[in-house]
């Protein structure tokens, strides 16, 4: 199994270019324009609507959008290490150039822009917002203040942690160039041992050595403030994406699976289905898609995405796929009155109801053999990663989900008002046998990834779903 998922891996060339951050064409860096997040949640809608006036001139609009492109592709052709921080000098530079404003608020009033118009999506965002932060308080910090000590001595917890093994990294503050200070940052906060030699996150066990490394002069006072602040002010703590592994996804997984037969073109991306951009739970922050990026990388995307294209080939509905009819064959042996055998085979051509189940239980096996491999270790693998796997490699469109949900009356026809708005994942729970005729193949292949992780409890035997007419339930 992990060879063959490798090997058609391969024949996509992600393993091949992954790790490929040469010369980027100018098409490629539009792969940053967002087509798949339809509402942003990362500000309110009054900030929209202040940014909307603000930036009222689309000539101006698209200048500054060219030029922070430009200063994307600036980036990722000449630093080899993509120090985060390090992007934000490079946009800077551009922007005076081109006469932009580059002040702390007028930068971010940018990026805001930018999100507003789709240039780039709410995790390009989020993290342009939290480099932009570190950049401006960094420099401005007043790095010469003296600071208070430690009264205790701590002896325990210092012995466990080599502090000036520890803060080498920072014996010179790091040049964004050849060494990056949150990689040097993060290192740090990764490796502290605890009194009983347990890895630790707390701030104050970082706090403590910090002080050390201060006393014995490993770090400046400057370097002490400035990390103090990245312990206690910094977003960077609260990441759970990186700018590398996202650029690593944007470039080498988003719409890499997209169907040569697709036609679908997105027009106005505020009109598509919210599936991706809808929260996990009622109050949280992540939306599905942000869960993907934070759970997995390019490679697992593909993968994931893989699954849901083998399941509609297997139902014979794949854009790219010319398939034939299903059928089971078994061979018979019979012993006749003259002592010799008689041999028959049988062979039945499977209904399209028996073929959508079938491909419905061969897509829980794949998704099983694919938890077992060596790279999905410690992730969990849901049916809606899958579907926002394929949604994200453009195997799947906006307009496929949004059928999903125009026709829910189709099998679900009891359910209310209130029932439906609870979510996409809601509005098909409680469905165990779905086929959709053309031109709606693709949409039933998403319905077989989240339905079948809803509906399959313990407490259900699946009686009330029994259709006589198919023999593969």
């Amino acid at each position: 199994m992990k060879n063959k998922l490798y090997l058609f891996l391969l024949s996509i060339g992600i393993l091949s270019s992954q790790n490929s951050f040469a010369q980027y064409s100018m098409e490629k860096i539009l792969n940053l324009r967002n087509d798949k997040e339809v509402l942003s949640r990362a500000f309110s809608k009054h900030e929209k609507r202040k940014i909307a006036e603000q930036f009222s001139d689309k000539e101006l609009n698209k200048k500054i959008t060219k030029v922070f492109y430009q200063s994307v592709k600036e980036f990722l052709d000449t630093e080899d290490k993509q120090c985060e921080l390090r992007l934000i000098d490079v946009i800077k530079s551009n922007f005076k150039i081109a006469q932009i404003e580059t002040d702390p608020e007028s930068l971010q009033d940018t990026f805001k822009m930018l999100r507003v118009t789709d240039a780039i999506d709410d995790i390009f965002y989020d993290i342009l917002t939290g480099i932009r932060k570190d950049h401006f308080k960094l420099a401005e910090l007043n790095t010469n203040r003296r600071q208070l000590r430690i009264q205790f001595p701590h002896k325990k917890l210092i012995a466990k942690n080599d502090v000036k093994d520890m803060f080498s990294g920072f014996s010179e503050w790091p040049d964004e160039s050849s060494r990056c200070v949150y990689q040097e940052y993060v290192y740090i906060r990764r490796n502290i041992k605890n009194k009983k030699d347990k890895t630790s996150d707390k701030g104050a066990h970082f706090r403590i050595l910090l002080d050390k490394a201060l006393s014995d002069k490993v770090i400046t006072l400057e370097t002490f403030n400035k990390l103090e602040y990245l312990r206690t002010k910094s977003s960077v703590n609260k990441r759970s994406y990186w700018l590398n592994e996202y650029f690593k996804i944007i470039f080498n997984a988003k719409n890499k699976m997209r169907p040569i037969k697709s036609t679908y073109v997105v027009k106005e991306i505020q009109d598509e289905d919210d599936f991706s951009s809808e929260r996990i739970k009622r109050f949280s922050k992540i939306t599905r898609r942000k869960l993907l990026y934070r759970k997995y990388n390019e490679t697992q995307i593909i993968l994931l995405s893989q699954i849901l294209q083998k399941s509609s080939r297997r139902m014979g509905v794949d854009p790219d796929t010319e398939s034939k009819a299903p059928f089971i064959t078994q061979e018979f042996s019979v012993l006749n009155e003259e002592g010799t055998r008689d041999t028959y085979v049988e062979k039945i051509e499977l209904d399209p109801q028996s073929q959508y189940n079938l491909a419905r239980r061969l897509l829980r096996k794949d998704m099983t053999e694919l938890q077992m491999m060596d790279i999905f270790i410690g992730l969990q693998i849901t049916h809606e990663d899958i579907v926002m796997a394929a949604l994200e490699t453009g195997y799947i469109s906006l307009e496929d989900i949004e059928y999903v949900v125009k026709y829910d009356d189709l099998w679900n026809p009891n359910k209310t008002d209130l029932e439906k708005i609870v979510g996409f994942v809601g509005s098909v729970a409680g469905v165990s046998t779905l086929f959709l005729p053309p031109p709606w193949n693709i949409t039933a292949s998403i319905a077989i990834g989240v339905i079948e992780g809803i509906i399959l409890s313990k407490h259900k035997n699946g009686a009330v779903n029994d259709n006589p007419s198919t023999f593969i339930e």
